[in-house]
């Protein structure tokens, strides 16, 4: 397809209480329409699956797409948050009825990113149009040494905020006049979570992810094994008392009773002391990941960027400097730009630029 044909492109960013959209247009590169629609927490609970609520939130996209009057017609395109099937690679796939099947299944993790292909390929499908999904939290081309956990029925894969680090990593390159996939990569995303992987030709070959990595504001990261197994038999936590430990109350919020970074802070700076060390041990566990994956270039790293909401945090980020800036130049890319790498991403496979993907 010539650029010049490619009009506007829907994004679809489900999260668990609320879906954001937004239309792209190609034409003038500016964002037409934007919103983040949120669902009442009680509503939701009528569906027992994450698939059953795909109508429920198609109505309410196009119900908002209507009172904007906006006209479907001149979409070229709709793309969705990639979900939790780990065959992904990086990239973006057409959504076709294989990838509906699986991503339907209620055997792979439950997770609000698996609407994303649902809702894009119900809103597409009608209007003859292709519908994508894009750089999934599972989509990575692991080494196969990195594969290998020490438990032969357990192979690594876990999942990473893929998507905005690549978008960060692309624009990274642009800035120093170079293809991305000519640099290797040490991409840190910090946020609720924290996730780290190692890129290199494009592809990641290795990553520590949220239940392995370091522990963040509200997950507990890589835990010693002897004491966790106590803690599940213990016989006073529940499954899923023990799965919110691992995501939800872990982390800072474990030991101090927050997960936002702005309040730990602010107990420094009035003298608590134990906010402080765990706050230093935080910073200390990610520059260690970060530091582990430096293994997988053999110590050929070019960047290592910071990126996500926490990165706005000086204070975080000089904390990790002088733990791992020996490694490689840090560059501190805060925030996230999700919606721009989806609606980029689909750009760039009906362009040709990229190439399009099939289960």
């Amino acid at each position: 397809m010539e650029e010049t044909e490619i009009k506007d492109i829907l994004v679809i960013n489900p999260g668990s209480t609320s879906t954001k959209i937004a239309v792209f247009s190609n034409l003038n590169k500016e964002v037409i329409l934007e919103n983040e629609i949120s669902h009442d927490a009680q509503s939701l609970r009528r569906y027992s699956t994450l698939s059953d609520q795909e109508d429920f939130r198609k109505k309410v996209i196009l119900d908002v797409l209507s009172e904007a009057d906006y006209d479907v017609h001149q979409l070229s395109a709709v793309v969705g948050r990639g979900g939790m099937i780990r065959d992904f690679q990086g990239g973006g796939y057409r959504i076709n009825e294989e990838l509906i099947k699986r991503i339907s299944s209620p055997y792979i993790p439950q997770h609000a990113s698996n609407l994303g292909a649902l809702l894009a390929h119900s809103i597409a499908e009608p209007l003859g149009i292709d519908s994508f999904i894009y750089d999934a939290t599972m989509g990575f081309e692991l080494m196969d040494i990195a594969k290998i956990s020490g438990i032969s029925e357990i192979e690594r894969f876990g999942s990473i905020h893929l998507l905005n680090t690549r978008a960060q990593a692309i624009k990274y390159a642009k800035t120093h006049g170079k293809d991305y996939r000519e640099i290797n990569y040490l991409n840190c995303h910090m946020g609720g979570g924290i996730t780290i992987n190692a890129m290199k030709n494009g592809k990641v070959i290795d990553i520590a992810s949220y239940d392995e990595g370091p522990m963040a504001p509200e997950r507990s990261g890589g835990i010693p094994l002897l004491q966790f197994k106590e803690l599940c038999f213990d016989g006073k936590h529940s499954e899923e008392e023990i799965d919110s430990l691992i995501a939800g109350n872990g982390g800072i919020y474990s030991y101090l009773g927050t997960k936002d970074c702005r309040e730990v802070e602010k107990m420094i700076a009035d003298g608590d002391t134990h906010a402080e060390v765990i706050y230093e041990a935080m910073a200390y566990q990610i520059a260690k990941s970060i530091a582990a994956l430096s293994c997988a270039f053999q110590g050929d790293v070019d960047v290592i960027i910071l990126t996500g909401g926490i990165a706005h945090s000086d204070n975080l980020v000089g904390r990790i400097r002088k733990y791992c800036e020996h490694i490689a130049p840090i560059e501190v890319m805060p925030g996230e730009s999700e919606m721009s790498a989806l609606a980029d991403g689909a750009l760039r496979m009906l362009a040709g630029e990229e190439d399009i993907k099939e289960l």
